[in-house]
């Protein structure tokens, strides 16, 4: 082999290497991941645009997979969204909403999203910095003068990446219990000033909840609004069609088509009903329910 004939092995390699990376990434293989089909595509439509633009980018045995996944941990039904280089390739819905009242899964089905709320909370904190309205390395005291952590040092050196960035030093789910007892957000913000760290700041991965509480209050009050979900809904629910999304447990129950909670166990999964406590909430830390 030439070194030429080498140097373009090296590229096709790399070539390849990359394109496997972005397949990987964009297989988030979430239940109820937030897909949003355009108007009319069902299951099967998804199937056929999959044949036409990328069948050769999607193992042949994804389904079979899937199905597996779903036997292993005992889950009675999920919705599946591939998105490859910003074309939906891949949408199915398998098993049951529920247990106990049946229902099939399709890619319309409603799903309570948890955490990947907070991808969106991130979102919007991103277009207010594009705005100029916020800068990530702003002081959150700065922000909301009643912010407070039982260290005065930390306390005045969180910014505002800080908030997202899981690197606090408080305990995972710190006083994540006040809010399931039914404190407020005010009260859930403040309670953290009571909480002793477990790790020095920004040294160690702790994940929490209630900082992404803080985080609703800075972008509320940066794009002018009342709350976080009044955000979500203008800067990007509306604009990007997402007509069915909605963040309160009374809405997810009054959609017809909507997959129960289950809650697993080694031992199986049992139906839990939903509630406004947890994680409504707790905002953009894992209120949407979505499609």
């Amino acid at each position: 082999m030439t070194g030429s004939q080498q140097a373009d092995a090296v590229v096709r390699q790399a070539r390849g290497a990359r394109a496997a990376k972005r397949l990987l990434a964009a297989l988030a293989l979430v239940a109820a991941a937030g897909t949003i089909l355009p108007a009319g595509l069902d299951a099967q439509q998804s199937g056929a645009a999959q044949s036409a633009v990328a069948r050769p980018l999607l193992p042949p045995d994804l389904d079979s997979y899937i199905a597996k996944g779903m036997k292993l941990y005992d889950l009675p039904g999920l919705a599946i969204g591939v998105v490859f280089d910003g074309q939906l390739v891949y949408a199915k819905g398998f098993g049951l909403r529920s247990k106990t009242s049946g229902g099939t899964v399709d890619t319309h089905t409603l799903f309570q999203i948890g955490s990947t709320t907070k991808a969106f909370l991130a979102t919007t904190l991103a277009i207010m910095v594009d705005r100029g309205k916020l800068n990530w390395n702003d002081r959150v005291v700065d922000l909301d003068p009643e912010f407070q952590l039982q260290d005065p040092w930390v306390t005045r050196e969180f910014r505002v990446f800080d908030l997202l960035a899981q690197r606090s030093g408080l305990p995972s789910y710190a006083n994540d219990t006040v809010g399931m007892l039914g404190a407020d957000e005010t009260a859930m913000i403040r309670s953290l000033r009571y909480v002793t760290p477990v790790t020095s700041f920004r040294a160690g991965f702790t994940y929490t909840n209630i900082t992404h509480l803080e985080a609703d209050r800075i972008v509320a009050k940066a794009d002018g609004l009342p709350d976080w979900d009044t955000v979500l809904r203008k800067e990007l629910f509306d604009p990007l069609g997402m007509k069915d999304s909605s963040n309160t447990a009374a809405a997810i129950e009054a959609a017809p088509n909507h997959a129960q909670g289950h809650f697993w166990t080694p031992s199986g999964t049992s139906p839990i009903p939903s509630t406004q406590l947890f994680p409504y909430n707790f905002g953009g830390a894992g209120d949407i329910n979505s499609n």
